[in-house]
């Protein structure tokens, strides 16, 4: 505990206080020209020789993002959706498809409709719903007219903020009053002014000798420094590429626009099959077209598709080499190990690529258009499934990940094929976030490969939001600098 003695701001909030029964912080602020640190640091002090009570009062400030503000002033998706639907109508002409899916889906979680056989009914829940409007419409409207404050969040609150209709900021009031300790010693003190600085004047005319210096005091709390550094994200990224690198693995570069030779071709995924629509890729208008690899290489991969290799009959279909040279936004970084691969025939290999892919997705809490992946390859002679799972678990074990387990997965290239989850503490439970496989025959052996590849991708936002706490996706692309500036990873 600091001594008796008090500092100039100290006394300065104790005769401030005097006269008062109570003050909010802010008011200390506006009222006697000292800043928020500065009152702060008296607080502390006063608090700490029992001078001062300080009551904190935690409230939680909302306001609409662009989202928000457009169903505020249309309507939610399912009161739109509630307001068109007839007995029995079909679902077909209630509007967009994925517009009426949303809407429909939270109308089914409401309990206000119900679907069979294609068309949709409203329920008692339905009917009454036609003529109130829901909690979380209420709080809309009011956040229409500006921000709200609210002691604790609300369930609808809650349910707006998860929907990514409204921003939430919590903000912490302090509102002070002195002790009986304290008003005794208030009615004694005076307030001294106190050098903070030696200067030269003041060793020039002596007139330090007749000054109060401000005692250092080491423990007081200084106003925040936020100097520029890396996005909480890259610094995650940072984390898996030195974990990598130093288990040995070289890092290789990928491609924004690939051919679909690349990126799905090569990896033996069949032109007319249902797999290629697992990626959801994005085609290109301009380039249109890309350049395919030499033609022998094309002919080797088109007649692992059309008669398949080393006994598999392949898919049975016509190749087209015309549909290989279509441009797309890359959708998976396999397609960069596979090129690595291509000119890289003979062990040992060892590389892995970080970077951006890109897949015609539903924005949502889960979901993003635009992602960073981690892919992987080893190979070498001999090497087993067995040999694969142990570098998923040293992996998953380097980015601090201790209890892991696996189980079976699939994936177009890859057989044997296997999902790697580790176990979220804070939530309780198992996540997925790696999947790896055996590289198939029709895919190595085109390329010129007769050893075993290991090959395993990582989802880099499922790990940056576990590092961060995060449970909506979208939070990792925060333009609040507050947020950002408070993030830590874990």
């Amino acid at each position: 505990m600091r001594g008796m003695e008090l500092e100039a701001q100290e006394a300065k909030l104790l005769l401030f206080l005097r006269d008062r029964a109570e003050a909010w912080t802010e008011e200390v602020e506006r009222e006697t020209g000292m800043d928020h640190s500065a009152v702060m640091r008296a607080v502390l002090g006063l608090r700490e020789r029992g001078y001062l009570s300080v009551l904190e009062e935690r409230s939680f400030l909302l306001s609409l993002t662009e989202e928000g503000r457009r169903y505020a002033r249309e309507g939610l998706p399912e009161r739109r959706l509630l307001e068109r639907v007839e007995e029995g109508r079909p679902l077909e002409g209630l509007g967009p498809k994925e517009e009426v899916n949303i809407a429909l889906g939270w109308l089914r979680r409401k309990g206000a409709v119900r679907v069979e056989g294609g068309k949709v009914w409203l329920t008692e829940e339905g009917r009454r719903a036609l003529s109130r409007r829901w909690p979380e419409e209420e709080l809309l409207g009011r956040l229409l007219e500006g921000e709200v404050s609210l002691p604790e969040l609300t369930p609808e609150a809650e349910l707006l903020r998860k929907r990514g209709l409204v921003e939430v900021r919590e903000r912490t009031r302090r509102l002070l009053s002195l002790t009986e300790e304290g008003r005794k010693r208030a009615a004694e003190v005076r307030v001294e002014e106190e050098v903070t600085e030696l200067t030269h004047e003041l060793l020039v005319s002596g007139g330090w000798r007749r000054v109060k210096f401000k005692r250092y005091e080491p423990s007081d709390p200084v106003p925040p420094l936020y100097p520029g550094r890396m996005h909480p994200q890259q610094r995650v990224i940072g984390e898996v590429r030195e974990a990598l690198l130093a288990m040995g693995f070289v890092e290789i570069k990928s491609r924004a626009v690939e051919s679909e030779f690349w990126n799905f071709d090569a990896l033996f995924q069949a032109q007319d099959h249902p797999a290629r629509q697992i990626h959801s890729n994005f085609t290109l208008h301009r380039p249109s077209l890309t350049r395919l690899p030499s033609p022998a290489l094309v002919r080797r991969v088109a007649r692992a598709h059309e008669r398949g290799v080393e006994g598999s009959r392949g898919w049975g279909y016509k190749f087209d080499p015309e549909i290989s040279r279509r441009a797309v936004l890359c959708s998976q970084t396999t397609a960069a190990t596979v090129r690595y691969l291509a000119s890289h025939p003979d062990p040992p290999v060892k590389v892995f690529c970080i970077d951006r892919v890109y897949r015609h997705e539903r924005i949502d809490y889960k979901h993003l258009a635009e992602f960073y992946q981690c892919e992987g390859i080893v190979m070498d002679e001999g090497l087993t499934f067995r040999d694969m799972l142990g570098y998923l678990k040293l992996i998953l074990n380097t980015l601090g990940f201790q209890e892991v387990r696996f189980r079976p997965g699939y994936f177009p290239f890859t057989e044997p094929s296997v999902e790697a989850e580790v176990y979220h503490k804070e939530r309780g439970e198992w996540v997925e976030v790696l999947g790896a496989g055996m590289f198939r025959p029709e895919l190595l052996r085109p390329l010129g490969v007769r050893h075993p590849v290991l090959a395993w991708g990582i989802g880099l936002s499922r790990i940056v939001m576990m590092k961060l706490g995060l449970e909506d996706i979208r939070e990792i692309f925060c333009h609040d600098l507050e947020v950002l500036q408070n993030w830590g990873v874990r």
